[in-house]
């Protein structure tokens, strides 16, 4: 009996050993010609290539369904329709999602400047005494002027902002350094800052201090020490560079350039007039011919004038020898030339040489009064969509900026009455110690209306000449001031405030024309 109880364990061993190989030999069969691995992780994998899949296609599909995008190439910014992109590899970090077109582009400039760093001054009679002889310049509050308009700047979030010049006051350098080290914020938002010097920043032998009662000469910079200060604002970024100045081209995209002009005579000494070096001309041309190949405007940057704009300041503003200049804007069409140094708002529009077709296209000259008088106002510079242009003034709101700051200081919250009132006073005051022969109650009201018509002629405002002429003071001027130099610069301001000076455009002429202001 034993003895077959052994032979039926056996036999259920042989048995159970025998459907354990049956199995092995199924899996063996079962693995040939497939890759090494659990069938979990093969299911994983391909559960996995699935979703990347479809993740890549959806967003292939989203991208389809975008419209015109931004990216950056070189610098320059190129607008384009439904452009896929390539797709990424799943062991990239994802890439950031690309940022909406901003359209055409638009320009901020300011210019005349004339910051005056703290360190120069304690306000004192020293300064006092140098404001009362200037043009009505508010260095008081010069670093909060400066702090709203850069704010404002941000805000408006343009694709460049532009200084033409004049940037310091008297090209101090410690006033250089403190305006470059604050216009990094700008730079820092993502807004190109893009500078050219002025008559007043270079080589400057007026560079001083006023501390208490006394002025004392300070450090001022050469040319290489303004580009070594301001390299990063346009020169590093620039598609090309004069090798005879501190004129540049900047590229803002690929159809809009601007030409960045280096007006200013500054060796061997410094001089108040401009003046485009002659070695500069062959490289001016070439940047309008590349402009040309490349389907490009360029618009034209300097801090002297094209030509004649004020009949009160008829020398010192002018480019010297500027006939070759407008000859080459005139010859490539170009719409409109930027500058400054006028310390008033004009516009004025070349006129072709008689016996010329009307219809000739000719160059227009806006120029952007001083931030540093009241109404302390910067340019605007907007294209379309079909490339036509326009240009407008806007006053900084340095009230707002001074009330979001939480300021106390009367003259900042109420800064557009207190910037109009000085620079009117300045001037009223230079007027009045000049008038002889005439009772106090005359003088005065023959000052106040010089020192008004002044601050009018710095904005830009039309006045009518009937509303100036029929004032007591004009009548006072006329009567018992025969001979005197106001009279005549009195009729010419009159005179150059006649037409508008504060917008222009190049849009057709059944363009309705819509703006803001």
């Amino acid at each position: 009996m034993r003895q077959k109880s052994y032979i039926t364990i056996f036999t259920y061993i042989l048995l159970l050993a025998g459907c354990m190989a049956i199995v092995l030999f199924i899996d063996k069969i079962s693995r040939v010609g497939s890759p090494m691995g659990t069938a979990d992780s093969s299911a994983q994998g391909e559960l996995s290539t699935w979703e990347e899949s479809s993740e890549t296609d959806i967003l292939e599909q989203e991208e389809d369904k975008t419209g015109q995008r931004e990216e950056t190439e070189s610098g320059r910014r190129v607008w384009y329709t439904g452009r896929k992109e390539k797709k990424q590899d799943k062991n990239q970090e994802p890439e950031t999602e690309p940022e909406e077109p901003k359209g055409p582009p638009k320009l901020i400039l300011g210019t005349d400047l004339h910051y005056m760093s703290p360190k120069t001054t304690d306000y004192g009679p020293a300064f006092e005494r140098f404001v009362a002889g200037d043009d009505g310049k508010v260095e008081r509050y010069a670093p909060e002027l400066l702090a709203a308009f850069l704010n404002e700047v941000i805000q408006e979030e343009p694709d460049a902002l532009i200084l033409s010049g004049d940037i310091t006051v008297n090209g101090e350098k410690v006033s250089h350094q403190e305006l470059a080290q604050k216009l990094t914020a700008v730079q820092e938002a993502g807004i190109q800052v893009l500078v050219i010097p002025g008559n007043h920043d270079i080589n400057n032998p007026n560079a001083a201090t006023y501390i208490g009662d006394v002025r004392e000469s300070t450090d001022q910079v050469t040319a290489q020490e303004f580009y070594e200060i301001y390299h990063s604002f346009g020169y590093d970024q620039a598609a090309s560079r004069d090798e005879y100045s501190l004129s540049y081209r900047y590229v803002i995209d690929d159809t809009h350039w601007l030409l960045m002009l280096d007006s200013c005579q500054y060796e061997p000494y410094n001089k108040v007039g401009g003046k485009i070096k002659e070695e500069s001309y062959p490289w001016i041309r070439e940047q309008y011919e590349e402009a040309e190949k490349a389907g490009a405007v360029l618009i034209p940057v300097a801090h002297h004038n094209l030509m004649g704009e004020s009949r009160v300041y008829p020398t010192d503003c002018a480019i010297e020898g500027g006939e070759q200049l407008i000859s080459i804007l005139q010859e490539y069409h170009v719409p409109l030339y930027l500058s400054g140094h006028l310390h008033l708002q004009r516009i004025k529009k070349f006129m072709n040489e008689p016996g010329e077709p009307v219809d000739t296209p000719s160059v227009t000259e806006a120029v952007t009064a001083s931030l540093a008088i009241a109404p302390c106002q910067y340019s605007v510079i907007q294209w379309r969509e079909d490339d036509y242009m326009s240009y407008e003034t806007k006053t900084v709101n340095v009230s707002a900026w001074a009330e979001e700051q939480r300021l106390t200081d009367e003259n900042l919250l109420d800064f557009d009455n207190f910037s109009a009132n000085l620079v009117k006073k300045v001037v009223s005051d230079q007027v009045y110690g000049t008038l002889n022969s005439v009772p106090d109650n005359m003088k005065e009201k023959m000052a106040v209306l010089y020192g008004q018509l002044n601050y009018e002629y710095c904005a830009g405002t039309p006045v009518e000449r009937k509303e100036v002429t029929d004032t007591d003071g004009y009548q006072l001027w006329i009567n018992t001031q025969k001979g005197n130099k106001y009279i005549p610069l009195i009729d010419k301001m009159i005179a150059d405030l006649q037409g508008e000076n504060n917008y222009w455009n190049n849009f057709p002429e059944n363009v309705v024309i819509t703006t803001d202001k």
